[in-house]
């Protein structure tokens, strides 16, 4: 079965010749700080050539693909971290309320002091409590986002439309 690939507007488009690509691959890793100019310099090259290059092959709009998509990829990254933070939390709240529990059984209520233990339990509780609505919270915004056909995120909207004008040839 063949692989198929979609091709993304960052990555080389058919038809650039690779001293094209790589103009673009440095205008691309400049950020904030993109110019016609400085590419033209560090290449060695014509600005009137690095500007035709940069017309044709439509990197402003590439680059704001690449950029829209490094932000998707880090807000992924955050979630993930904030979901396994409060895996985390809602583990050691367990645990609090398991060892608090042990307590009580092993040594009797006599031993354990009333006011710190239903301190601990109340805190343990609602620490597992607040963790696990973050996380429901955060599961039904991932159903409802996703719920629509269409694309979730700027950034796939914009590699969308790339993809539908590189299909139909379109200018």
């Amino acid at each position: 079965m063949p692989n198929k690939r979609t091709e993304q507007p960052w990555e080389r488009q058919k038809g650039e010749s690779a001293q094209a690509f790589e103009a673009f691959f440095l205008y691309l890793e400049m950020g904030a700080n993109r110019s016609i100019r400085a590419v033209s310099q560090e290449l060695g090259k014509s600005k009137t050539l690095i500007d035709r290059w940069s017309r044709t092959y439509k990197w402003v709009e590439r680059c704001r693909a690449w950029d829209n998509h490094i932000q998707y990829e880090a807000k992924k990254a955050a979630i993930t971290e904030v979901r396994n933070m409060t895996k985390r939390h809602v583990t050691m709240a367990q645990q609090i309320q398991n060892a608090a529990m042990l307590a009580l059984k092993e040594l009797g209520s006599d031993m354990v002091n009333p006011k710190n233990f239903a301190a601990i339990v109340k805190l343990a509780t609602e620490l597992e409590r607040q963790n696990l609505e973050a996380e429901v919270a955060a599961v039904s915004e991932d159903i409802t986002s996703t719920q629509d056909d269409g694309p979730s995120t700027l950034a796939d909207a914009i590699n969308e439309a790339w993809r539908r004008r590189s299909e139909e040839n379109e200018p």
